[in-house]
């Protein structure tokens, strides 16, 4: 009778100890169809919220700015355009001068419809200086005609995965420039505008002269979503150039 008493006592102390263990064991997280835990299961601590890009992973809120806003009013006195003849501006007149106010090319028809020449304006942004020393002030919101038009990111253009490479032969017309001065591509006698990236245009400084005979392969570049142009032109991405009989490859 003593033994089986004893035989019951260990019974008894193996499966304490083994709920014991269990109770012990931390639970596993729900896994994902690929099998790998849910890193944002119910329960479990999710990222931190940041700044970033459509695609890309947020920003830590660590990397995010802040920014003064500033608030200005006065009068349109023309739009401006870039290099590529995109409207990104207003020179607006204010009691304090006059100011030139920056904003996304792809704005451009909102903005440019809009505030027209003489139109009272109040603007809203920050103010920087660029490399010239020049002021400038950055657009966030913009009220014309009791419209506010806020900066919004740009829609992103369709693709076109059937576009034509094309070719044209003719001389450079003049050479383009970018706001630091630094060559960004140049305009055929033909009346097309050849972009190039300015690293690019420096290697071919030597050649890239008025009235030099070019021969440019490349993509005709569409219309972007929102952006207004200040005149008609062909946009070339240049693939190819052909200069004194050589070719360059441009990547």
């Amino acid at each position: 009778m003593k033994k089986n008493n004893n035989r019951i006592w260990l019974t008894a102390v193996l499966l304490a100890g083994t709920f014991a263990l269990q109770a012990q064991e931390l639970p596993k997280p729900p896994a994902t169809a690929a099998g790998l835990p849910d890193p944002i299961a119910k329960g479990a601590p999710r990222p931190p919220i940041g700044i970033g890009t459509p695609g890309e992973p947020p920003r830590p809120l660590e990397d995010a700015q802040l920014i003064q806003l500033i608030t200005i009013k006065g009068t349109v006195v023309n739009p401006i355009a870039n290099e590529e003849f995109e409207y990104n501006g207003l020179l607006v007149r204010t009691s304090k001068g006059d100011v030139s106010v920056m904003f996304p090319p792809h704005l451009g028809e909102t903005i440019i419809s809009s505030a027209k020449n003489g139109a009272s304006v109040t603007i809203t942004g920050d103010e920087n200086t660029n490399p010239e020393g020049k002021k400038i002030f950055r657009l966030n919101s913009i009220e014309v005609n009791g419209k506010l038009i806020s900066d919004t990111p740009p829609v992103a253009p369709l693709i076109n995965e059937s576009q034509e490479q094309k070719s044209f032969s003719a001389n450079i017309k003049q050479l383009n420039y970018g706001l630091e001065k630094e060559v960004r591509g140049f305009t055929l006698s033909s009346g097309e505008r050849v972009s190039i990236a300015p690293h690019i245009a420096q290697q071919l400084a030597s050649q890239l002269k008025s009235g030099e005979k070019v021969v440019v392969t490349g993509f005709v570049e569409p219309k972007r979503p929102g952006v207004m142009y200040s005149q008609k032109a062909t946009l070339i991405r240049a693939r190819t150039l052909n200069i004194n009989g050589q070719t360059y490859l441009v990547r």
